[in-house]
């Protein structure tokens, strides 16, 4: 594995940093036992979970996964997997399924990744 480690300046602990692929990688795994339905455009489902409660953990990281999609540098820990219940999982696999698949043009992935991290910044106000 391609598990990389940094140091945050003045700790003495060290951050797992894993790429987008292997986290997406851990998430499957987690996942793979869960049987809930996926809703039929988990875009759309995912922007509606960061809308619905966009300070939440689930909703940042999120955002995070949309920003990896388009190609934005994000970095990942495996403990994060663990920020999502069985209904985000469930939905993370679709997102993730959907991509693989080509189905949705990239435009809409650019779009839906915007519009994420403009209802981070709104948090604030």
């Amino acid at each position: 594995m391609n598990h990389t480690l940094s140091f945050n300046e003045g700790t003495a602990s060290a951050v797992e940093g894993l790429s987008f692929a292997m986290f997406q990688n851990e998430l499957r795994h987690v996942a793979r036992f869960i049987t809930i339905a996926a809703p039929a455009k988990p875009l759309d489902a995912v922007l509606k979970a960061i809308h619905n409660n966009p300070a939440m953990s689930q909703a940042r990281l999120l955002t995070r996964i949309l920003a990896a999609y388009i190609g934005r540098q994000v970095s990942f820990r495996s403990t994060e997997v663990a920020t999502f219940d069985r209904d985000h999982l469930a939905l993370l696999v679709a997102l993730m399924d959907t991509h693989d698949a080509g189905t949705v043009p990239k435009t809409e992935w650019v779009r839906a990744a915007d519009e994420a991290d403009a209802a981070q910044r709104d948090i604030g106000g």
